[in-house]
């Protein structure tokens, strides 16, 4: 069971054992990397705060408690570090147009860096367009990581009904920009 690996990883790393702690990144490296790029949409910042979220982790690894999943831990640092980073590129191009220079943040806009050319995921990737950071976030971590809504709440510290609601009105913004672009049979 993953999570009984995961809590035996995380004890044998905080027993010095750093190959224990490589192999925790092996597992969940690729799943935070997701999230954080759909929050992100940038490539090599999605990279940056993996990393940070992996060196948070391991530094306040002590603190973990099982009573949740490590990857909602973990999830939960990420988004943390994801939000960090997305607060600070908002006040960079404040900055940036106080200066009187008005250019892009590279790879804002930049949808599906990574991902292959796929119908499904390119129309997938246009119907989040229309939700906000957060509800991308939450869709995101519900239907790309799987994550179970109580987990999301642990991870974003929202409530269990706020959520919910958010995850719904998400799927009706998505289904209706489907719909604008002729898709009538979908279901998310």
């Amino acid at each position: 069971m993953p999570g009984q690996e995961d809590n035996m990883l995380i004890k044998a790393t905080l027993q010095g054992d750093s190959q224990a702690y490589a192999e925790l990144l092996d597992r969940h490296e690729r799943k935070v990397y997701n999230f954080v790029y759909y929050i992100l949409k940038h490539r090599e910042e999605a990279e940056e705060t993996v990393q940070d979220t992996f060196v948070n982790a391991y530094r306040s690894l002590k603190s973990f408690r099982a009573e949740s999943r490590f990857s909602t831990w973990l999830l939960r640092i990420a988004y943390n570090n994801a939000y960090t980073r997305l607060r600070k590129r908002k006040l960079d191009m404040v900055d940036v147009e106080a200066n009187g220079v008005h250019q892009a943040i590279p790879g804002v806009n930049n949808v599906g860096e990574e991902t292959d050319l796929q119908d499904v995921r390119t129309l997938l990737a246009m119907a989040m367009q229309v939700l906000t950071e957060d509800e991308k976030s939450l869709v995101t971590l519900y239907y790309y990581n799987e994550q179970t809504v109580k987990e999301i709440c642990e991870i974003t510290g929202k409530k269990l009904s706020n959520v919910k609601v958010i995850l719904h009105r998400s799927r009706q913004k998505m289904l209706q920009k489907l719909n604008e672009v002729g898709i009538k049979e979908w279901t998310i």
